[in-house]
């Protein structure tokens, strides 16, 4: 049982938080019902805040209302493509952004540590088949970007995308030839951003996304 530390307990924020996490890494799926004395007991704090942090994301349209309670919200296949097509325009923007401000020397040396590392642990996960490790490495290294473009409203965009994403959505490393080719095209945009190049940033970000967004397809 995953319970909150004694300091946050009853705080609506870290509901929030934790119950995020779980969108993210894929705990969750389109109509899985998210019951409030449940979730209050898991994380071992009261029903108010759990009600107010599934109100909260009822108003961000992650969860849908339903007879006494709320599912998790899905999108039809349209959508998901409208979604893939904002996130592909959305990540090539902010590496973009990024490769900019990495070029007048405004990150810090140890943001290029930490996207290295998350590449490597990307490759390490497809490597060992480990599923939730790498949909973990690769949000996170997603997130990097997007937070290093100096842009918060792209970053809050991008993460209410990935959530609607992750939860619709699984990082499917039975398709090994797309695993890999993410594993690759990672290491590349790493590179394109330390050498603070902003058209190659931005062209591989771009490509990135529209491979996830073939496999989603199916094609």
């Amino acid at each position: 049982m995953t319970t909150l530390d004694r300091g946050t307990m009853g705080s609506t924020q870290s509901v929030y938080e934790a119950l995020w996490t779980r969108f993210l890494d894929g705990t969750y799926s389109s109509g899985d019902r998210l019951r409030e004395a449940a979730l209050a007991e898991e994380l071992g704090v009261s029903r108010t805040p759990v009600r107010e942090a599934l109100g909260r994301m009822l108003a961000e349209g992650l969860v849908a209302p339903v007879s006494r309670g709320v599912v998790v919200a899905g999108l039809d296949r349209d959508a998901m493509r409208r979604l893939f097509d904002f996130r592909r325009e959305l990540e090539g923007f902010s590496a973009q952004l990024t490769a900019q401000r990495v070029k007048a020397g405004l990150v810090a040396p140890i943001w290029f540590h930490e996207l290295t590392r998350l590449a490597q642990d990307f490759a390490d996960a497809v490597e060992g088949g480990d599923a939730p490790a790498a949909t973990q490495a690769n949000m996170r290294f997603h997130e990097l970007i997007v937070e290093a473009s100096g842009n918060e409203f792209l970053a809050d965009a991008h993460r209410r995308a990935i959530a609607r994403l992750a939860v619709s959505t699984a990082l499917n490393l039975e398709h090994a030839e797309w695993a890999q080719e993410a594993a690759r095209q990672h290491h590349e945009l790493v590179a394109a951003l330390t050498d603070g190049d902003a058209t190659a940033a931005r062209r591989i970000a771009e490509a990135h996304i529209h491979g996830a967004t073939r496999v989603f397809d199916g094609s």
